[in-house]
């Protein structure tokens, strides 16, 4: 199967929710909301939003942010997410998406780049460290809704 890797289009909405939505199956997502923010991310200069595409149909995709960070001293890439369609995983489109992603990273001039990673599923994590990828030891978020 011929994988092509190339920037989203507005177009691949409905492919990349999607996939979305495999690998959060037990969450509602919010079909308005995301077009919404899909479409605002895509016309961004701070985010790149990328897909594979085999037989004309996106199997894969991987978004990511470039943000100055005073703690790195300079840029920084962070990917937020890499999705492959599930009865395609082991076909190295993951791993296409990640290369693409890192071109894309160095060409912004980022020294580093960091992977949100929130399932805990070993089999993925194997992966993500055979492409060098380090554990950082703590990921903490809390709600805007909730008070301090």
């Amino acid at each position: 199967m011929e994988v092509n890797v190339r920037y989203s289009k507005q177009k691949d909405f409905n492919d990349i929710f999607y996939l979305l939505s495999q690998v959060l199956p037990n969450k509602e997502l919010d079909l308005y909301y995301l077009k919404e923010a899909f479409e605002r991310d895509i016309e961004s200069n701070s985010y790149e939003y990328i897909c594979a595409e085999a037989n004309g149909k996106v199997v894969g995709f991987c978004a990511l942010s470039i943000v100055n960070n005073f703690w790195h001293e300079g840029l920084v890439s962070n990917i937020y997410a890499l999705i492959v369609d599930s009865s395609l995983r082991g076909q190295k489109i993951g791993t296409t998406l990640l290369k693409k992603a890192f071109d894309i990273s160095k060409l912004s001039g980022c020294k580093k780049v960091e992977l949100d990673y929130g399932f805990s599923k070993e089999k993925d994590v194997d992966f993500y460290k055979k492409l060098g990828f380090q554990e950082e030891p703590y990921f903490f978020s809390k709600s805007l809704q909730e008070q301090l």
